[in-house]
């Protein structure tokens, strides 16, 4: 597992706490910086794979 991979993961895991704090709180700052970790989450997933 490269660098990219492994950060990943709690980039994951903060994305989808985020989307819990979304649909119980109500509030759209959640819900944006819970589509921001997890396109960062993807984007460093997949240079990850690519450089492995």
């Amino acid at each position: 597992m490269s660098t990219f991979s492994i950060i990943a993961i709690p980039f994951t895991v903060t994305a989808v706490v985020m989307f819990l704090l979304a649909a119980r709180q109500k509030h759209k700052a959640f819900l944006i910086t819970g589509y921001v970790m997890m396109v960062s989450a993807v984007v460093n997933f997949v240079i990850g794979i690519s450089l492995h």
